[in-house]
């Protein structure tokens, strides 16, 4: 029953409240939380896979707080603004990386890279907002994520676990999409499990018999007032954490089953149990899994703290590139590595970088998608864009291309308001990358 909590934090504060049943009802989050594994409603129907489909899941990797593209994916060595990293080939012909990313660069024959994404959004919260969801953020209506535009788009490959699980960072609304595509958050990959087992005291007939007594409550209570969808969701998100409780497919949340090699091999850190689990989670059928690695907002010490975040992504990441191919999960599997924005090319007085929408780097692999590619340029300062400019829109329909969804199909928010997949009419996937 705990793991209904985790839903409960509408603000992305690492701290969930509890809310009694009345204030949780009276939030938004209570809307949008309250049938987080797509069951509130059965009667919701989904799109199949067309013929074309070569994508069936995708892992965002999400760099918060605004990645250098100059020490990472952008090397300037020997410029005023390179800093004092160096450049290193990879397995590609023609692309080369920062030097404190060797293992990644060996599996450049399935990445490829994207080096001139650019936005106008240069706060945090805009430019996180824009890339999740494809909109720039407004005070009066909450976008749906990319990961839940996914889950109603696409049909479940796993009736027993939510579609759309975050691990880390912040805590998704569904927006407008409704409750049915929320995330399922995991704050700690090592404890995944931790809110999906009954307590000691607690059986499962024992628990039954609670469920419904609560149920007679909640139904009760929405017989005397106003709401009773959005009580009878509320009830039902309860017995969907029940029946995912009790699926075999929960054991994909439990990394102990993993052989203490592989767990070492992806980095004993929380990005890289993140990393894992994910893959687990696209092995039993889950479409969209999010996992953050925090830190790069480096206003100070920029250097230092690149290359200790580097060490730490370098081991996961290309660890999880060759796990997928190992098990032959990386043809249907899309990762996506980006951030919500770059860091500046001029070193400011800290010795860090500040924030820089004009131009950064994103990495793309799987799922369809050409290896090997070089999408785009900087300048040789890293400055602006040289050539071929992606929008984020571009970046969200190569996406719906690998996935085989129509990115111009609307969605509809309970006012009626028409919601574009792809909010740009004119935005078309990146050629080079859709084989």
């Amino acid at each position: 029953m705990a793991c209904i909590m985790t839903m409960m934090n509408e603000c992305g504060c690492s701290e969930y409240q509890r809310l009694s049943r009345r204030q949780f009802l009276g939030t938004s989050a209570g809307v949008t939380a309250a049938g987080f594994l797509g069951l509130a409603n059965p009667e919701l129907l989904f799109a199949k896979s067309g013929p074309n489909a070569k994508a069936k899941s995708v892992i965002l990797l999400w760099m918060a707080g605004g990645q250098s593209h100059i020490d990472t994916w952008d090397p300037k060595p020997g410029t005023e603004t390179g800093g004092p990293f160096e450049a290193i080939k990879t397995a590609a012909d023609g692309i080369e990386i920062s030097q404190h990313l060797p293992r990644t660069a060996e599996q450049f024959k399935d990445i490829s890279l994207i080096r001139s994404l650019n936005s106008r959004e240069g706060s945090h919260e805009r430019a996180t907002y824009l890339l999740h969801t494809g909109y720039k953020p407004l005070g009066s209506f909450q976008h749906s994520t990319l990961g839940s535009v996914i889950a109603k788009m696409k049909n479940r490959l796993n009736e027993d676990l939510p579609p759309y699980i975050t691990i880390g960072g912040r805590t998704w609304p569904a927006g407008f999409l409704g409750s049915g595509f929320a995330p399922f958050h995991i704050g700690d990959p090592d404890n995944s499990t931790d809110n999906l087992e009954f307590h000691d005291t607690v059986d499962a007939k024992r628990f039954q018999r609670r469920l419904k007594l609560l149920r007679q409550f909640d139904r009760k209570f929405a017989g005397q007032h106003r709401g009773k969808e959005v009580i009878e969701a509320y009830i039902n998100h309860y017995q969907a954490a029940y029946d995912m409780m009790r699926s075999p497919s929960v054991a994909a949340f439990d990394l102990e089953k993993e052989p203490p090699k592989v767990r070492e091999r992806y980095g004993v850190t929380f990005f890289g149990q993140g990393c894992l689990l994910a893959r687990r989670l696209v092995q039993v059928g889950i479409r969209f899994v999010e996992v953050t690695l925090p830190g790069w907002d480096t206003h100070n010490d920029n250097f230092e703290t690149v290359t200790n975040l580097c060490t730490d992504l370098d081991q996961s990441y290309s660890a999880l590139i060759s796990d997928l191919r190992r098990l032959d999960l990386l043809d249907t599997t899309l990762v996506l590595l980006c951030s919500e924005f770059g860091r500046t090319p001029k070193i400011n007085g800290n010795n860090g970088r500040d924030h820089w929408p004009r131009v950064w780097s994103a990495a793309i692999a799987g799922g369809g998608i050409r290896g090997g590619q070089l999408i785009g340029a900087s300048t040789k300062g890293g400055q602006e864009i040289d050539k071929d400019p992606i929008q984020v829109g571009q970046l969200h329909a190569t996406i719906c291309s690998a996935l085989d969804i129509n990115q111009k199909e609307m969605n509809y928010a309970p006012d009626g308001r028409p919601i574009r997949v792809v909010k740009d009419t004119n935005a078309k996937p990146i050629a080079q990358l859709i084989s």
